[in-house]
């Protein structure tokens, strides 16, 4: 287990969207609420993929699989409960491009997107 490195804190995930995603709007209401901004987060990229502009949705997997991989357990919680169940839910609907934007997750994203729906078909 690796204890050298930085977790990740609800109260930074603002911060590191704004600063990774500068494009995506976050209302300052939701400057503490970290599912809001999770929520939003999801939303923003939902947008891009019906836009189908796959290197800003490929940034934003890379940031999702970042606050997935070293956030502390409430923001893997909301990564993994709101983020990814929402972008994923919306991939699976539209066939379109859901191959290619499923091929630009990244491996942590990847296998949580494989458990979840592993745990939902028996």
């Amino acid at each position: 287990m690796e204890t050298d490195r930085a977790i990740i804190n609800g109260t930074d995930v603002k911060e590191i969207l704004q600063r990774s995603v500068p494009d995506m709007h976050i209302e300052q209401s939701d400057e503490c609420a970290l599912c809001k901004v999770v929520d939003r987060f999801a939303s923003y990229t939902i947008e891009l993929i019906k836009k189908g502009n796959l290197p800003v949705i490929q940034d934003c997997f890379n940031v999702a699989g970042q606050l997935l991989q070293a956030g502390s357990k409430e923001v893997q919680n909301a990564m993994e409960n709101v983020y990814l169940f929402s972008v994923t839910t919306f991939i699976d609907m539209t066939n379109a491009v859901s191959k290619q934007v499923k091929e630009l997750l990244p491996p942590t994203l990847l296998n949580e997107y494989k458990r979840q729906v592993n745990s939902c078909n028996p």
